[in-house]
């Protein structure tokens, strides 16, 4: 489980984005206000990005200790100013796979991927399933043991042949639906494409209550999704079974059926 963070607006520092609001991501970590599963987020974090000198790609800075304990991240989050990021901290569902290369988010070319969720029984009843459906091409990328990271190259898999990221995930998530008995799926995934940027979410699971997620517009045309909300302003809850597509100054809401 974990508690994310997406933004999608004008250019802004890291810091003020997610660190200066009222109910930071730091916040989130040492004192979640609507996690059901868990009481601290604290095996390791992770932030990416996209950069105006270089939108080819995503970069991250991540790290395996709790958020509060890592000593640069202040001044890497004043001096970095973005248009589009996505923020994770992490609790982890299994003890024995906390680690850098398991904190989200997970990037791949034009992608950036955070789940907030888990996949019950993954080990014994799914992993295989996925590994079957995961082209062969790109398990290089595959640097931890999480089942996020396994549903990232599904994705990638099936965005790769068709194209379009919302029909991808769709995909995607019928699949994890089909292979499981049980599962949380949160996403949000960032999209560079046609030279532009775009943000995605999902909130939906099977057989289980999906985390909480909302999302805040504001007059300055920047979007905010969040696991919870960051300040006391107006917060929109998202509805389950719901897939959100951001420009830079629009929201579309889909059902997922």
């Amino acid at each position: 489980m974990c508690r994310h963070i997406g933004y999608i607006g004008n250019r802004e520092s890291i810091n003020n984005i997610i660190l200066a609001k009222k109910h930071s991501l730091i916040d989130m970590a040492f004192q979640p206000k609507e996690m059901e599963n868990a009481k601290l987020n604290a095996d390791g974090f992770g932030i990416g990005w996209s950069s105006n000198e270089n939108r080819n790609k995503f970069f991250l800075y991540k790290n395996y200790m709790p958020i509060w304990n890592d000593p640069n991240l202040v001044s890497f989050a004043k001096n970095i100013k973005t248009d589009l990021m996505i923020g994770n901290v992490r609790s982890s569902t299994l003890l024995d796979n906390i680690g850098y290369q398991n904190s989200h988010p997970f990037t791949f070319e034009n992608l950036l991927f955070s789940h907030n969720g888990y996949i019950e029984n993954f080990e014994k009843n799914v992993k295989s399933k996925l590994l079957n459906l995961i082209d062969n091409k790109y398990f290089h990328i595959l640097k931890g043991n999480t089942d996020s990271e396994l549903m990232f190259l599904l994705l990638i898999t099936i965005y790769k042949k068709n194209k379009n990221l919302i029909n991808s995930i769709l995909e995607t998530l019928e699949i994890i639906f089909e292979s499981s008995k049980a599962a949380m799926l949160n996403f949000i995934i960032a999209e560079y494409k046609n030279k532009q940027i775009k943000l995605y979410a999902t909130r939906t699971a099977l057989k289980l209550k999906p985390p909480s997620l909302y999302y805040q517009t504001n007059k300055n045309k920047n979007i905010y999704i969040a696991s919870e909300r960051l300040d006391n302003k107006k917060w929109i809850f998202v509805k389950n079974n719901s897939l959100i597509e951001c420009t830079k100054d629009k929201l579309k809401i889909l059902e997922i059926k």
